[in-house]
């Protein structure tokens, strides 16, 4: 019995994991951005969120590249899933703290 062929599906959840970076990148250059000169807690926070949305698209850079894309798959195991929600959540907390103490 042959392999099924997996296709797009790897080049999709590499995409899709690296939209979810890309807009927490966003998200930390705005709060860089509100923060700059201003508040210190907020520059702060906006490092935070720019090293961890970072650290995020380089890990799943590297295991597609080091697997070739056949391991991509596992990115959607259930703690692999449940850090990157903590981190979606941390980050909307901290958005949420820059615009209340705007």
């Amino acid at each position: 019995m042959s392999t099924p062929d997996p296709g797009l599906q790897p080049e999709r959840t590499l995409l899709a994991w690296r939209r979810t970076a890309l807009g927490l990148i966003a998200n930390g250059v705005l709060l860089l951005a509100s923060g700059h000169g201003t508040s210190d807690v907020r520059t702060g926070l906006g490092i935070v969120v720019l090293v961890l949305s970072l650290s995020c698209w380089a890990a799943v850079s590297a295991v597609y590249r080091r697997t070739g894309g056949a391991a991509v798959h596992a990115l959607g195991h259930d703690r692999v899933v449940r850090i990157a929600a903590g981190l979606v959540l941390v980050v909307g907390l901290f958005d949420l703290y820059a615009v209340i103490t705007r």
